[in-house]
């Protein structure tokens, strides 16, 4: 069930997603081709304009429209549908997660394609005639990082884009926990959901400031001292530790947020 409440939310998304992805695309190709001609400095500025506010119109759909269609689908009038289906809360929960996730996702790499597309012009000398001499620096500077870093420049980054990812879902997790708190109010529901948020925040500051203190404790007490070892293996064993633990806290607070969420739509919903 979880698969199809999935491809119903895709379905009702994309429609939304597909036409603002391709804006955002032709906007930065016609900028990209108005750069090749020195002489439409106007139409340049005003497509270099236009790039960058449907940047800032991606970025706030991929996340606002999401938490609004979660809170309109399962706490509002919509909710009495939503909840008459053969699904459980937590298959509700999750395909709103995986797909907001998911998109929020697709969203960051077709911002950074469109950026590569916007200075495509710069990399090949339209306005630095340098004879590739930047791209030949920048393989000359991948080659001895490669050197330098082995197997590690390409673990770390993964990791990195694991944490993303994960920190996405939790966002999101984060938000909905807080709109079901609010939800429990017949009134000033979504001020009741903001306050929550603080709440939240405020908490789990002083868990992580704790997690922190208690975690630098117990490596002091098995004397672990990250200046014994060689400079670089150093920070390369202290970078896998920070990013890993930092996975896990994040999935940590993504699985209680998760159970905020599910026991308040299983135990104490409320669509009125």
């Amino acid at each position: 069930m979880l698969s199809k409440l999935m491809y119903h939310e895709f379905k009702a998304t994309r429609r939304v997603f597909f036409p603002a992805y391709g804006i955002m695309l032709a906007l930065a190709v016609i900028s990209s081709i108005f750069m090749l001609f020195s002489d439409l400095k106007t139409p340049l500025f005003l497509s270099l304009t236009a790039y960058v506010l449907s940047l800032f119109a991606v970025g706030v759909l991929s996340f606002v429209y999401m938490i609004v269609r979660f809170y309109k689908n399962l706490l509002c009038d919509e909710g009495y549908l939503m909840f008459t289906l053969p699904a459980t809360p937590a298959q509700l929960i999750w395909s709103k997660c995986i797909v907001s996730t998911i998109w929020m996702v697709v969203s960051t790499i077709l911002c950074i394609i469109t950026f590569i597309i916007l200075i495509l012009p710069i990399m090949f000398g339209t306005y630095v005639q340098s004879d590739f001499a930047l791209l030949q620096a920048i393989g000359m500077g991948f080659q001895r990082l490669t050197q330098s870093f082995g197997i590690h420049l390409v673990t770390i980054p993964i990791l990195l884009i694991i944490l993303g990812i994960v920190y996405i879902s939790n966002s999101c997790m984060h938000i909905y926990a807080c709109l079901a708190i609010g939800g429990l109010f017949n009134k000033h529901r979504l001020g009741a959901a903001v306050g929550a948020f603080i709440v939240f925040a405020i908490a789990w500051n002083i868990i992580l400031s704790t997690l922190l203190s208690v975690g630098s404790k117990i490596l002091t007490s098995f004397n672990w001292d990250p200046f014994s070892y060689p400079a670089f293996m150093s920070g390369v064993s202290s970078s896998y530790l920070f990013i890993l633990c930092s996975i896990v806290v994040v999935i940590v607070c993504m699985l209680v947020n998760f159970c905020i969420t599910n026991y308040l739509f299983k135990r104490h919903l409320n669509l009125q």
